[in-house]
């Protein structure tokens, strides 16, 4: 499953560097991956992330609130999931 996220972002470029680790470090611990940031036409920033255990909620319930903690200028836009036939169908 592949989960596309978009976000706003109006921080300095450590910042973007911090959010990126972050969501790499994540993603690892629940055994997905990372890839991004992409700067999609729509919003400041695309992350990618590939997971197979479906749970698409699990590192943006651990990230979102540690991009406030850190007050991170970064605004969640949107997100949309991809599905693989096999996926979909099972």
């Amino acid at each position: 499953m592949l989960v596309l996220w978009k976000a706003n972002f109006s921080g300095s470029k450590e910042q973007l560097e911090k959010v990126t680790a972050k969501l790499k470090e994540l993603a690892k611990e629940h055994g997905e991956k990372v890839d991004g940031p992409y700067y999609a036409q729509d919003a400041d920033l695309l992350y990618l992330t590939w997971t197979k255990s479906g749970n698409i909620g699990i590192s943006g319930r651990e990230f979102l609130p540690w991009v406030m903690k850190n007050k991170i200028p970064l605004e969640p836009v949107s997100w949309q999931v991809a599905l693989t036939e096999k996926e979909f169908w099972g």
